[in-house]
């Protein structure tokens, strides 16, 4: 199983999430961070319903909590 989102699954995200972080709504830029919902290291799929898109600041808070 493949641990990493593709370019094509990246785009999804940010599209989804109209270019800002799910988290605190403040613009992605680039690069962006695309995060599970479920971690991979708990069965998380590589899938874009399993995905968001967040800023960095964002995703390293929230770690595999």
């Amino acid at each position: 199983m493949k641990r990493a989102f593709n370019r094509l699954q990246k785009g999804v995200l940010a599209w989804r999430a109209g270019g800002c972080c799910q988290r605190c709504g403040g613009a992605l830029g680039k690069p962006f961070h695309a995060d599970y919902v479920v971690a991979f290291s708990r069965g998380g799929r590589t899938v874009t319903d399993n995905g968001q898109a967040l800023c960095a600041t964002c995703n390293l808070r929230k770690g595999a909590k």
